[in-house]
């Protein structure tokens, strides 16, 4: 219940932040777009398809993969969707949450709506990796699951394959969260 409230509380101070810094700025005509170069931009599509992916019911997720059939097989969100104009890329952005995961996508440009994957957040321990690693595991199943092969950073191993980002954060010898992302420049 308290990561619900967590989660609600969360998205209502993104609603009321945005993505800019207007403070003050009451105009409604739309400010021009930045140049795709400013943005974070997604690395190009990997050959292969990475080692890391997450899989809920049969159905596996890779990152920047087309998320529409990945939705469909999924179904409807139980705890339902957020959207908003991307901060990172130049279309939309979409959370959908589901029982014990949080799924994120974006779109290109705000005509395309076709849908990529560049997140998914697990959320509880009713779910895990396909290795068998949880939130409220010990570090050490992290490291005997997934190898010495990773990098430290703000109390993170971090695992990187292809165009995935696979973070474990530990707090107090434990899973405190687990994240899958899509690499982009500047997340590497």
């Amino acid at each position: 219940m308290k990561i619900r409230i967590l989660a609600v509380l969360m998205l209502i101070a993104i609603f009321f932040a945005g993505c800019g810094n207007n403070a003050g700025n009451n105009n409604n005509t739309p400010a021009p777009s930045a140049p795709a170069s400013d943005k974070p931009t997604p690395t190009p599509v990997a050959e292969t398809k990475s080692k890391y992916y997450f899989e809920n019911s049969g159905v596996k997720i890779y990152m920047d993969d087309d998320a529409k059939p990945i939705l469909e097989k999924l179904g409807e969100p139980p705890f339902g969707t957020f959207e908003s104009p991307s901060c990172a890329f130049q279309g939309m952005d979409r959370t959908y949450y589901y029982n014990g995961f949080e799924l994120y996508t974006y779109t290109e440009s705000m005509e395309d709506e076709t849908e990529y994957v560049f997140t998914v957040k697990l959320m509880s321990d009713a779910v895990s990796t396909p290795e068998g690693v949880s939130i409220g595991d010990k570090a050490e199943k992290v490291l005997e699951k997934y190898g010495d092969g990773y990098t430290e950073a703000s109390g993170q191993y971090i695992y990187t394959d292809h165009n995935t980002r696979l973070a474990f954060k530990i707090q107090s010898g434990e899973v405190a969260a687990i994240e899958y992302s899509l690499v982009m420049e500047g997340n590497e």
